[in-house]
């Protein structure tokens, strides 16, 4: 195994080896992917790494010496040098991504409306596997495909209705339900799959893409990506292929930034946006406003867009004036209950949504919701 492996896949995986091998040469990169089958030459380890550029380089690290004698009787100094592989691997990703991708071919849009729409569908969790035998309800990557499409497309029919002109389409937040080869999340809890990580990859990107272009008929689109527990590398490897899927198209831009905290403001409306996990909500107004003080100087309605905990919630906050509070709010998800969540006797209705602003007079204006067909 490992001629069919592509030059990006091996370079994904470099994260994983550092945080799992102590050895750091191209030759102790070759005995772990070995150890999870994978058969690739040290030399063309060392080819990959030399060819991405500056994102990856072999390090000196250590210079030995000898003396032998040579041909002629006469001593001669002999030495070895051996390197540490040193690897920017969200530049080394980009750089294969941007490689590859061949941009869509997108005419420009004239939007019927000048309303602000964003549109969140956290935690759909493509990959996962859940057997109605089991929790009540099948679950797996078709149906988490057929169910987010037709949510998105029935809240974007509302939206255009509404009057919407810009689109922020936030992607991510546990689109993908594992994270690499081994079938966990980031942090290597293990998860009940239903297919390989590469094809569930596909299946998102073909999503992701296929949304873009249909919103792109109605409204200028700014995609930001959110990465989730779950699939923190792999929804920013997803990221980097949008971005340079729709590199030529000028009225689709994408924030695929490393932070993990975004925050878009548009006319007098401020959105920040995270996944969730690993903050505790009421922190998110007061970092809002410490994060990106000009922006909240210059805002009027600010609003948190979260997920994780797979059901709705909110946390409103309120300072001298209705303006100066931000509104928290952890949106649903459409995802079927797995084994780990029944078990705990978890549940929640499944539903998405999305929201209309003035971005003018900076205020919500409407509301949609949807829910899975049975």
């Amino acid at each position: 195994m490992g001629m069919g492996m592509t030059d990006a896949e091996i370079i994904a995986l470099i994260p994983e080896w550092q945080s799992e091998y102590k050895g750091r040469s191209p030759s102790s990169f070759r005995r772990w992917l070995r150890s999870k089958g994978y058969n690739v030459g040290t030399g063309r380890l060392e080819r990959i790494l030399r060819g991405a550029g500056s994102s990856t380089q072999l390090v000196p690290k250590r210079l030995r010496k000898w003396e032998a004698l040579g041909k002629d009787g006469e001593v001669v100094e002999l030495s070895h040098i051996t390197y540490d592989i040193a690897v920017d691997w969200r530049s080394a990703i980009g750089e294969f991504v941007k490689q590859e991708v061949v941009p869509i071919e997108l005419g420009s849009v004239k939007p019927k409306g000048d309303l602000v729409g964003v549109i969140s569908v956290p935690d759909i969790h493509i990959g996962k596997l859940a057997w109605a035998n089991e929790v009540g309800d099948n679950y797996d990557s078709k149906i988490a495909e057929r169910i987010y499409l037709s949510a998105v497309a029935d809240l974007l029919q509302s939206m255009v209705s509404g009057g919407v002109g810009k689109i922020i389409y936030i992607v991510g937040n546990d689109l993908l339900h594992v994270d690499g080869f081994n079938n966990t999340t980031t942090a290597g809890t293990p998860q009940d799959t239903d297919t390989r990580w590469q094809y569930a990859f596909r299946r998102a990107k073909r999503m992701i893409v296929s949304t873009i272009v249909e919103m792109s008929k109605h409204a200028s689109v700014h995609v930001v990506i959110s990465p989730g527990n779950h699939d923190r590398l792999l929804s920013w490897t997803l990221g980097e292929v949008i971005a340079a899927s729709f590199e030529g198209a000028d009225h689709i831009t994408v924030d695929n930034s490393p932070k993990y905290r975004k925050y878009v403001k548009v006319g007098k409306l401020l959105f920040g946006i995270t996944h969730g996990d690993g903050i505790k909500n009421n922190m998110l107004p007061t970092l809002m406003a410490t994060e990106v003080p000009e922006l909240w100087g210059e805002s009027k309605w600010r609003e948190w867009y979260l997920g994780h905990y797979h059901r709705k919630q909110h946390l409103s906050t309120v300072g001298v004036e209705d303006q100066n509070g931000v509104r928290v709010h952890y949106l649903p998800s459409l995802a079927g209950v797995d084994r780990w969540h029944y078990e705990r006797g978890y549940s929640a209705i499944r539903s998405a949504e999305a929201h209309l602003y003035d971005p003018d007079a900076g205020k919500l204006v409407a509301s949609y919701y949807t829910y899975p067909e049975d």
